[in-house]
């Protein structure tokens, strides 16, 4: 079991926020690729996006490598369990679409 700020990561949650993607040159990484501990995050693609998102955890995501995330007009967010937003890379078909990561620390 993982434990953040001495407690496990099964406890209610008090603190959080929120941060966006934008894919730039088809990638993009969460917090832009500064730490951002965390308990875990729900990762849906941003309304109005006109590509594919997929989504990999620890290293790059590619058009082959990672999971396609579900549109955000069709499909609900994913839950993530994962100790650091800076962990999850994004790969996406058109520069300009967002990710939006919803993600819980405290």
């Amino acid at each position: 079991m993982t434990d953040y700020a001495n407690t496990p990561y099964t406890k209610i949650s008090s603190r959080g926020g929120s941060v966006r993607v934008t894919i730039s040159s088809n990638v993009g990484q969460g917090n832009g690729g500064t730490s951002l501990p965390c308990k875990g995050c729900f990762v849906s693609p941003a309304s109005g996006n006109t590509g594919v998102i997929r989504m990999n955890i620890g290293s790059a995501a590619s058009a082959t490598v990672g999971i396609e995330l579900a549109d955000a007009d069709t499909g609900g967010p994913l839950y993530i369990p994962i100790d650091d937003v800076s962990k999850l890379y994004f790969y996406g078909a058109t520069n300009g679409d967002d990710v939006d990561i919803l993600y819980f620390n405290g």
